[in-house]
């Protein structure tokens, strides 16, 4: 996209230079540094060819089950014949077809390279069941193959639902050791659906690189097909029972991992180094030996392919030391085999995915609420899906968000983008594969950052969000993947549609009932309080702002004054915005009747909190969320965007109390009580 409309309506344009480098990336034959507009239009021509040489599209979707006209592209002299095809299904059946193309519609004509060519939308009147199929087509020397998604137009509906949220490192338990775990989510689960909750939302739980290189963030992770060894719980591994080894590594390190449980901070290196002794030596247990968990765990690893791939590629750069990028160059090309690593290292890796999928497994099988689990929208450009799918990213750029008024330098997020056509051209196997990982484990799956459905700011090589430029996708493509599996799991499906959201995203999410997110902090108006639409997923704030007792002191702008985040004429802009914000909230929730007017000097705090969350629970939105640490007063955020750990500890910060203490806090039960008697309409005293 050669400009885009920002949050204020101004239009940016893209700088030539950045142009021709993101060009670049995506493959056109271009270099910034030399591009002249001859080369330009040599790469356009070439470009045009490659898309009148496709037959048809890489990818169709079939609503309903419908398959559309489908677009045919043809020289001119074999447009006058017949279209022959075969459309094989996804359970195996296979139908043939001919067709007269004398009938078809011609919808563009086009002279490329001397020859002419004619664009035809030709109708096969085919039914099809939900699923992947298989098409081929052929007219004259021409040959075509797609991938046809057939889809219902609407994600599974979901139920009106409230839930909590809170990142499962921050938990910490009687039993658990150095960091919140899977025994931790089980156990929220099960007492927010005591309190009527319907969902436990978390961060990304996918595996991260914790050594080297070292990146904790739950939405820069090694892959988005397997999850994060350091959440097993490794007190209830069945091997301790039979492998004296595991037993007496677990003693060993459990004074080591109660004492970093203490600290106020996650220490991911020292507790994920701990719990590894114990999990390596229980894999050496269940390796030596066979029985019936070996069994399970062979069984487990045939129902994923990828897994050994995956393992290999862990054990092998932990040996080597670094990213993938500087591996030697068989390696770094994506040759590994599995005799050149060593085979304790692989089984390590074996053994942690099949405990952790067992352990999430069990709670999904929990009677407690669901799990709401995130989409990170990237991965660590040293990780596994990069290393392995190769096509599916642009390797030499990164995604971020350009500038607006909470980043007014805009954020460069570090993460290679998706290719649009490479992973068209893969069938989509990358996305569904981890699309349906996520579905498989939650009630609910959020999308983080879903107009990257439609379009993506990338920042070309060495350039800053100033720089970047929107690429397109083809939304219709992945919104019937979404709806396809979400359909198969039963799985409803929330986007986050915050910041500069295009157009045609907001009306695409309704259609194809994707549910959206309202933050109540950023709908106050002079006008009164902006009501949660019934398609959105309410909540105060999000895990990227500061908690509710932050926002109302002010203690975040103070906070980014101070990590140079803000000038001091920022600071003193948003203080008095803030200023105004908290007076129209409180004359918005006492004009609804939520709250008395404050008494003058005092500091209405709590008082405003229980209101504002009344209000929101009192809505129209399908879903809420009611992020625990607000319950307590807490101040302390979990992330801020456009700092790294050297600045501010993103990702780390363990909450105040134990679960158990959580459940007992007054303020805590009072407000989820008060939540789940409005969300249900249970009558109010």
């Amino acid at each position: 996209m050669t400009s885009y409309v920002n949050v204020e309506n101004r239009r940016i344009r893209a700088s030539r230079e950045s142009l021709v480098a993101v060009l670049e990336a995506l493959g056109a034959p271009v270099s910034p540094d030399a591009a002249s507009p001859r080369d330009i239009e040599v790469a356009l021509r070439a470009r045009r060819r490659e898309l009148w040489g496709r037959t048809v599209e890489p990818v169709v979707v079939a609503w309903e089950g419908r398959l559309p006209a489908l677009r045919v592209r043809l020289p001119a002299g074999a447009a006058s014949g017949r279209l022959g095809g075969r459309l094989e299904q996804e359970d195996g059946a296979a139908t043939t077809f001919r067709v007269d193309l004398g009938g078809a519609t011609v919808r563009e004509k086009a002279e490329v390279d001397g020859r002419e060519y004619v664009s035809l939308d030709v109708a096969l009147g085919q039914r099809l069941p939900p699923g992947y199929h298989r098409l081929s087509v052929s007219a004259g020397r021409r040959r075509g193959e797609a991938l046809v998604i057939s889809a219902p137009r609407k994600a599974a509906e979901g139920p009106r639902f409230w839930g909590a949220f809170v990142p499962l490192y921050a938990v910490h338990s009687e039993h658990s050791l150095g960091i919140g775990d899977f025994r931790d989510l089980a156990e929220l689960q099960e007492w927010i659906g005591e309190e009527g909750g319907h969902v436990v939302a978390t961060l990304p739980l996918f595996a991260t690189f914790l050594d080297n290189p070292f990146e904790p963030s739950p939405y820069s992770p090694v892959t988005r097909r397997f999850w994060n060894d350091v959440f097993i719980d490794v007190t209830s591994l069945p091997e301790l029972g039979t492998s004296p080894a595991a037993a007496a590594a677990l003693a060993e390190a459990a004074p080591l991992l109660k004492e970093a449980g203490r600290e106020p901070l996650v220490d991911y290196r020292r507790v994920a180094a701990a719990k590894r002794s114990v999990l390596s030596a229980a894999a050496a247990g269940l390796f030596s030996g066979g029985g019936r968990r070996r069994e399970e765990l062979e069984a487990f690893g045939a129902a994923n392919p990828k897994l050994e791939d995956y393992s290999t590629f862990r054990a092998y750069g932990e040996a080597a030391g670094g990213p993938w990028q500087e591996w030697p160059s068989e390696e770094r090309a994506g040759r590994l085999s599995p005799s050149e690593v060593s085979e304790k290292a692989r089984n390590y890796h074996r053994y942690v995915q099949f405990v952790a999928s067992d352990q999430l497994a069990a709670a999904r099988a929990s009677t407690g609420a669901g799990l709401m689990l995130d989409l990170p929208l990237g991965v660590h450009p040293a990780g596994y899906d990069v290393w392995r799918e190769r096509g599916a990213f642009l390797h030499s750029s990164t995604s971020g968000a350009p500038p607006d008024p909470m980043n007014a330098k805009g954020q460069n997020w570090g993460n290679p983008p998706l290719h649009p056509e490479g992973i068209r051209a893969a069938g989509y196997d990358y996305v569904i594969d981890y699309v349906r990982r996520l579905m498989t484990h939650s009630r609910v799956i959020r999308i983080d950052h879903v107009m990257g459905l439609h379009r993506l700011f990338v920042l070309p090589p060495g350039h800053d969000a100033s720089a970047g430029v929107y690429i397109r996708y083809h939304p219709e493509e992945s919104y019937a993947i979404l709806s396809l599996e979400s359909h198969r799991s039963g799985t409803m499906v929330v986007g986050e549609d915050l910041g500069t959201v295009p157009p045609e995203c907001r009306r695409a999410m309704p259609r194809h009932r994707v549910y959206g997110c309202h933050v109540a902090e950023w709908g106050i108006r002079t006008e009164g309080l902006e009501p949660p639409p019934a398609s959105t997923v309410a909540s105060l704030a999000t895990h990227d702002m500061a908690p509710f007792a932050a926002w109302w002191r002010g203690l975040d702008i103070t906070q980014r004054l101070e990590l140079g985040l803000l000038t001091a004429e920022d600071a003193a802009r948003d203080t008095a915005q803030r200023q105004r914000d908290r007076k129209l909230l409180v004359d918005a929730l006492v004009a609804r009747r939520l709250l008395k007017r404050p008494k003058r000097g005092t500091d209405p705090e709590t008082q405003v909190l229980d209101a504002w969350l009344k209000f929101l629970a009192r809505s129209d939105a399908s879903g809420m969320l009611v992020f625990l640490e607000d319950l307590w007063g807490e101040v302390h955020s979990q992330n801020i965007p456009g700092t790294r750990d050297e600045q501010h500890p993103n990702w780390r910060w363990r909450i105040p109390h134990s679960l158990e203490a959580v459940r007992s806090l007054p303020e805590v039960v009072g407000r989820l009580r008060l939540v789940h008697d409005l969300r249900t309409g249970a009558p109010q005293p």
